[in-house]
């Protein structure tokens, strides 16, 4: 019987084929990593030298994002920040390697006072209580911010330091958070929310799987969270309120309790900020009215003067001006005196609706005919 002899020399190819492949492969890999961060490090190299680096079009960006997955490269970023007040538009940060340490570089680029927008995601690691009053210091004086969003664990010291930069007038935050849901930081938010800040959207998280949550030991009880409802209803430009697990992806039916609780919370506070925007709407679609009811008297105003110049007769003043002089007067003490009232009574519905506003404004004229 004849040996059958088969060739596997075609099997050793096709394997040493696919290994060229998958070695090119990673070549390939590697060698935009690589490019990566030697854009990354020249990025770096000009941001320490107080610059900005170009786009690809060779102009100057509004805005930086960094998607950074090493530490080293992380804080040779954050050190090169805190020495550039050049740049002063929206800087992003992803990354995973965030450390306390390292909140500590990002309160002091904060409190170099340049950056328009500043938006660091690490809800991975939110930065402790500790680094959470340093930053809230840093904000508190800061008077360039207008949006800032980082994860920050809250405790029991940071709420008052985080939330001081409401009483500085000269502050322009308007997007706060991300900041962890806790009793202690409801009341602080109650006592510091005035119409003087310009804060109008918050942004909370919390963590299902927390034993120390809001739950459990009913660390925030109804009456609390009714306070901070009514206080951005009443004494507040807050216009949206968000609040989101985390991290994102946890599993609903592990707690489904919490669940609905965290739910009537983020249903309460939203319920609160519509209220505030349906009154900003309400203000707008009335001054919308008066500015069409004026652009239409003018026109007649106008019309007039024009058939009294035609005529040549002699008046002392045109209808025009005596209106002006009269009835204009009056309809800005009118409005003046609606803005009062608002301020005054913002609990009043009415007077944020065109025919409330219209009412107290016709019932003014009457009450200060001379």
């Amino acid at each position: 019987m004849s040996k059958v002899e088969i060739d596997f020399s075609y099997l050793n190819n096709a394997i040493r084929d696919d290994e060229i492949v998958r070695s090119k492969g990673k070549k390939k890999i590697n060698l935009e990593e690589e490019k990566k961060i030697e854009m990354l490090r020249k990025d770096v190299q000009i941001l320490a030298e107080n610059k900005i680096p170009l786009d690809i079009k060779g102009n100057q960006p509004n805005s930086l994002l960094f998607q950074i997955d090493n530490a080293q490269h992380l804080k040779e970023l954050l050190e090169a920040m805190e020495k550039n007040n050049t740049f002063k538009g929206i800087l992003e940060i992803r990354s995973n390697k965030f450390t306390d340490n390292l909140g500590l570089k990002l309160a002091k680029i904060i409190s170099n006072n340049s950056l328009r927008q500043l938006i660091i995601s690490n809800p991975d690691k939110p930065f402790s209580d500790r680094v959470a009053c340093i930053i809230g210091d840093a904000l508190e004086n800061n008077t360039s911010l207008e949006q800032f969003l980082c994860y920050l664990d809250v405790g029991e010291i940071s709420p008052v330091h985080l939330i001081k930069f409401l009483t500085n007038p000269r502050s322009h935050l308007r997007v706060f958070g991300h900041l962890k849901i806790t009793k202690k930081l409801f009341e602080t938010f109650s006592e510091y929310l005035n119409k003087g800040s310009k804060l109008s959207v918050l942004n909370f998280y919390y963590k299902p799987l927390d034993e120390v949550n809001l739950l459990y030991k009913k660390e925030i009880e109804q009456d609390v969270l009714d306070k901070l409802s009514n206080k951005i209803q009443t004494d507040s430009y807050i216009l949206d309120v968000n609040v989101i697990p985390n991290p994102e992806n946890y599993q609903k039916d592990i707690n489904e309790k919490l669940t609905k609780d965290i739910n009537e919370i983020i249903e309460t506070l939203k319920f609160s900020a519509n209220i505030v925007r349906n009154k900003q709407k309400a203000i707008l679609d009335t001054d919308k009215k008066f500015l069409e009811h004026n652009k239409f008297i003018d026109n007649i105003l106008e019309k007039i003067d024009r058939e009294e110049g035609k005529s040549g007769q002699n008046y002392i003043v045109s209808v025009r001006t005596y209106l002006d002089r009269v009835i204009g007067e009056s309809l800005n003490q009118a409005l003046y005196a609606l803005e009062v009232q608002r301020e005054r009574s913002p609990g009043k519905e009415e007077l944020f609706t065109a025919n409330g506003s219209i009412k107290f404004i016709s019932q003014y004229l009457l009450d200060h005919k001379q």
